[in-house]
């Protein structure tokens, strides 16, 4: 990228690419000195930049036989720590114990815990008579709950298959997709919902009176005070274990919430 800076202004190609990648890189580098960086923060800046190495090398890959060879052999490398990385049992079947984290772990047992939540579901539905629908704690859990269902059953036309809990704060994706505590707009004429006197604009929330299921990591002792003011009631109905090779992945609470009705303004 450094060497390719004095062909900036000479290749609008090379410009392009050049500014696709610098904002985004420069932004949570400033970013990253305040606050824990996550490392794929700034991958989005890796494809231009990847594109510059390669339009850098190119010539010089082509005039040395050296490069050349040391080129092979850094895509070798890479390509077996990459099949490595994704796939570490491959190392467990050539007999190699892992001593310390495996961090691929974090990529397994989305599935497996999702399918017992949806289990749960189904058993709590038929019990009580009654659709439910999820919620969970953060971001990446509810896209992942949501990813593996097999039933997505959204609530309405572009909502998530889970939420995370309200707020307020526009936090992530999920705060900008509808939301199971907004109020939506009802048509002339309908019948407002029984003791309603008042709404906001004119508008319902679908959700009042509705129970969930709210999904947590970890085993804590009390829900979010958002869960437990927004809904009349909650108890643990089960917690969720995963395990490979006697290892726990991912333990999961999960809470029956009844009796939805809006936190107060």
């Amino acid at each position: 990228m450094i060497a390719s800076w004095r062909r900036v202004n000479q290749q609008f190609k090379v410009l392009f690419l050049m500014w696709f990648g610098l904002p985004v890189f420069v932004f949570y580098f400033l970013l990253s000195i305040n606050k824990s960086a996550a490392p794929n923060w700034d991958a989005l800046a890796f494809p231009g930049f990847g594109l510059l190495a390669i339009y850098f090398w190119w010539g010089r890959l082509e005039r040395s036989l050296i490069l050349r060879l040391g080129a092979g052999v850094a895509l070798l490398v890479g390509l077996v720590m990459s099949v490595i990385a994704l796939d570490t049992d491959l190392l467990r079947t050539a007999g190699v114990e892992l001593q310390r984290s495996d961090p691929s772990d974090r990529m397994r047992g989305w599935k497996s815990a999702t399918r017992a939540v949806e289990k749960t579901r189904n058993d709590l539905e038929a019990k009580l008579g009654e659709k439910l629908f999820l919620i969970a704690d953060a971001r990446d859990r509810a896209s992942e709950i949501s990813f593996y269902l097999r039933d997505k059953r959204p609530e309405g036309p572009n909502h998530p298959p889970v939420y995370i809990t309200e707020s307020q704060d526009m936090v992530n994706q999920f705060s900008f997709w509808p939301r199971y505590d907004e109020f939506v707009e009802i048509k002339p004429g309908t019948p407002r919902p029984e003791g309603e006197v008042y709404t906001e604009e004119n508008g319902i929330n679908p959700f009042v009176g509705r129970s969930a299921l709210f999904i947590r990591e970890g085993e804590k002792g009390q829900v979010p005070h958002n869960i437990r003011a927004g809904f009349q009631s909650t108890e643990p109905v089960g917690t969720i274990e995963v395990r490979r090779y006697g290892k726990l992945l991912r333990i999961w609470q999960v809470f029956l919430c009844r009796n939805y009705r809006t936190l107060p303004l």
